[in-house]
């Protein structure tokens, strides 16, 4: 008789609406969707939100089945994480720049030209992925990012104060920042560009102790009830 599965360990991470912990147990549309994608796969679960930084180290380490929801795929993680089909895809990134900086901004048409100002100091979110083309961006800006391990309201906070004159932002998060009465009263400017990169897919990143035959159900399970996501 084959001895019953453990449930398969999910991580996630503190990013409203996306994912976040309320009463207790794993919240937002994102960790719905995944709740939703393990019980047509027929596989137990068991969640515990963890800072990202240390879920990219437990799947690297490969000690445990683990899986991790929302994750861009890339290929440096792609070294060590087996991953699911898309199960979201965002929409474009914005700009939040400080009201004093957005004529500076303005004056440049495309977002390349905005990390190739060495005058305008960008804040970064530290251990996440903004999708290879922005993430390209950052590592060769004329003026190295500030890199912060904060939650995207105190990076915002951050441009509030002018310790960085502007951060990159998805819509999802922004939308929820502006429920929080302490953004509201911030100098802040939403700003676009019209060559901004495409919204990127996001994934369920599995260690390589996830079998290929259970990624298989994950997958199938994401053909069934996430088709908008495979649409290129």
């Amino acid at each position: 008789m084959a001895l019953a599965q453990p449930p398969l360990a999910i991580e996630y991470r503190d990013k409203p609406p996306y994912s976040y912990t309320e009463g207790g147990k794993p919240a937002g549309f994102l960790m719905e969707r995944t709740a939703r994608l393990l019980k047509r796969a027929g596989i137990d679960a068991r969640y515990a939100e963890v800072p990202i930084r240390r879920t990219l180290q437990h799947l690297q380490a490969n000690q445990a089945p683990l899986c991790s929801p929302g994750l861009y795929k890339n290929p440096e993680r792609e070294a060590f994480a087996r991953f699911s089909l898309p199960i979201h895809r965002d929409k474009p990134h914005v700009v939040l720049a400080h009201a004093a900086a957005v004529a500076q901004i303005r004056a440049l048409p495309r977002v390349s030209q905005l990390f190739a100002d060495a005058t305008l100091q960008s804040g970064v979110l530290d251990g996440v992925s903004y999708g290879q083309q922005l993430d390209q961006y950052i590592a060769t800006a004329a003026k190295p990012a500030v890199r912060a391990q904060l939650t995207p309201l105190q990076l915002a906070r951050m441009v509030a104060a002018r310790r960085v004159d502007y951060m990159l932002i998805d819509e999802e998060d922004l939308g929820w920042l502006r429920k929080d009465p302490e953004f509201a009263p911030l100098p802040l400017v939403r700003m676009e560009f019209t060559d901004m990169p495409r919204g990127e897919l996001r994934h369920l990143a599995c260690s390589q102790q996830v079998t290929p035959q259970t990624m298989d159900k994950l997958n199938q399970a994401i053909r069934e009830l996430v088709p908008e996501a495979q649409a290129e």
